[in-house]
């Protein structure tokens, strides 16, 4: 039993500090929430839902704060979604999105000019493909994709999967992530920005 962290702290303009946790055992996920610059820290309400897990936390313009979810539920596999509208004290109960999600691990961050990137397995199953997609209406659509590794259709017992992604003060984005192969076991980093996102799988590989 215990409190696990897995994505990134999200701090908030009045300074609150979310610290995302979760429970393999209780198989939700909570905040713990710091006032004064992590010196004290409590914890917020669950979020509850059918087996969400390693929530991941971004903020609206309107203050909304979204967290995605870890699908360790039933079918149907999704990321599942839930929304505080008190600086991450409470949440609605979690529910599941249209985004494939085979129950894995996934992040999504607020990039520079206000729009969000996800990195995350796109399938329902198996963790072979990688993909990075871009929102620029704060979630309610993922408009642009591009694959980081593999692809849905391309299955193999390649896996790729626990992306951690931070945006640098140049504007590029930088991933890393579990690459697991036959040839051995590593952690393997990425560096693009949006551009090549938007771009498409049919452009060329390099990033």
């Amino acid at each position: 039993m215990g409190w696990f962290t897995r994505t990134h702290p999200l701090e908030l303009p009045s300074g609150r500090i979310l610290v995302p946790l979760y429970s393999d055992g209780f198989s939700f996920g909570i905040m713990a929430i710091s006032d004064d610059r992590g010196y004290t820290w409590t914890a917020s309400e669950p979020i509850v839902g059918a087996g969400g897990v390693q929530p991941t936390v971004v903020r609206k313009d309107d203050g909304v704060l979204v967290a995605y979810l870890r699908d360790n539920g039933p079918p149907p596999k999704r990321a599942l979604e839930s929304e505080s509208r008190d600086d991450g004290v409470t949440w609605t109960t979690a529910r599941d999105t249209d985004i494939p999600n085979p129950g894995t691990s996934l992040e999504v961050v607020r990039l520079n000019d206000g729009h969000w990137i996800m990195v995350y397995n796109d399938i329902e199953s198996g963790r072979f493909s990688l993909a990075a997609a871009i929102s620029d209406d704060e979630g309610s659509n993922w408009r642009w994709k591009r694959h980081l590794e593999g692809r849905p259709g391309r299955q193999s017992t390649d896996q790729y999967h626990y992306p951690s992604v931070i945006q640098a003060k140049d504007g590029a984005i930088h991933v890393t992530y579990s690459y697991y192969t036959p040839a051995g076991q590593t952690i393997k980093h990425v560096r693009f920005d949006e551009d090549w996102v938007k771009a498409g799988d049919s452009a060329p590989s390099s990033r």
